[in-house]
């Protein structure tokens, strides 16, 4: 497997090189949908009661990881709000609440309005970035996508080329939780609701009171 963190090479080396990167990227989110939230059929390994039902449909489907704990904030570049290129080690000092998402993931979308919610009420506490996995866009069709549906307290960031997605693993959604020294907490790898319990301790390890 490639090191995707490692500085690009020249010439028609580095285009076969980026050609490979794409097509293992497609594989692995194959593969990843298979045990991710996008397979709607897997059973949850962690449930929350609904915490406002009429707003939403309230996801269940998660499961926790923390075996990766103490990892630092990934440091390829990637599109900020302003499509600009940014590093999400930029981020450092204060929590990051990082979503991995697509406009074609149905439990993606349906978790996003918890991330909207949970976005506007740590705001100025932590980030809370929704970086999409959207492949051969630039980022405004699923800001665009963000701001029609009402969840525009999401910070909207793009990963063009997919480097964090295939960081972990390229299933979707799955949300990587960091504290204020840029080390990883925990991640959720499927849909939770982010205003409910399970979400509150995960947020409270992560530095983030409520």
């Amino acid at each position: 497997m490639p090191d995707f963190f490692d500085p690009p090479v020249s010439g028609t080396r580095y285009n076969h090189i980026r050609k490979l990167r794409l097509l293992t990227l497609s594989v692995l989110m194959q593969a990843g949908l298979a045990l991710s939230g996008c397979d709607r059929e897997n059973g949850a390994q962690g449930q929350d009661a609904p915490s406002d039902a009429s707003q939403s449909p309230v996801p269940t489907r998660y499961a926790i990881d923390a075996s990766h704990r103490g990892s630092p904030l990934p440091g390829a570049l990637v599109r900020d709000e302003e499509s600009q290129e940014a590093a999400l080690t930029e981020l450092a000092g204060t929590p990051v609440i990082l979503n991995l998402w697509a406009t074609w993931c149905g439990p993606c979308v349906e978790e996003l309005p918890t991330l909207n919610r949970l976005a506007a009420r740590v705001a100025g506490q932590a980030h809370v970035i929704a970086l999409s996995q959207d492949l051969g866009d630039d980022g405004s069709g699923p800001r665009q996508f963000l701001i029609q549906h009402g969840w525009g307290d999401l910070a909207a960031w793009h990963d063009p080329d997919n480097e964090i997605g295939l960081v972990y693993g390229g299933g979707l959604p799955t949300t990587i939780l960091f504290g204020a020294d840029g080390r990883e907490v925990a991640r959720v790898i499927g849909p939770m609701d982010w205003n409910g319990p399970a979400a509150r301790a995960l947020l409270a390890e992560a530095g983030i009171t409520q």
